[in-house]
């Protein structure tokens, strides 16, 4: 099971790094490992980068998206599909900073739920990162 780190990228800070990534998420990297004694410091830091989250929009439309869905369940601000068919577990967490999803299938659709271009998602222990619109333009290729 991999663990996603969705941010929303404020748009100054997005429109520089569209072309090198790296450089995002190695400062996002150095915010995930800071200890905590360093939290006010790493949540300043956070707060220049990111867009805070607007939970209950975000929420109503992951439901929306997927209420007809047989393999659904939603508690509060946390989303599952379990799909036993296509062997698929997904687990997407809403917070005010940022969107936790943790899946064992990489869905290229997961950008519909998030239709701005500023999200960017991390897995920090696989060291994987990337921009979500480029996943979905990938699925073109």
């Amino acid at each position: 099971m991999r663990t996603f780190y969705i941010f929303k990228i404020n748009q100054e800070l997005a429109l520089l790094t569209k072309d090198t990534p790296y450089n995002l998420y190695k400062t996002l990297e150095g915010i995930y490992l800071l200890d905590k004694s360093s939290i006010s410091y790493g949540k300043d830091l956070l707060d220049q980068v990111i867009v805070p989250l607007d939970k209950e929009i975000i929420n109503k439309e992951v439901y929306e998206k997927n209420k007809d869905n047989d393999f659904y369940m939603k508690v509060g601000d946390n989303h599952r599909i379990i799909n036993k068919y296509r062997q698929e577990e997904t687990e997407i967490t809403i917070k005010n900073s940022h969107i936790v999803v943790r899946t064992n299938v990489l869905m290229r659709q997961v950008q519909k739920f998030f239709p701005s271009p500023c999200f960017f998602a991390c897995d920090f222990e696989a060291r994987d990162y990337f921009w979500l619109s480029k996943l979905v333009s990938m699925e073109k290729i």
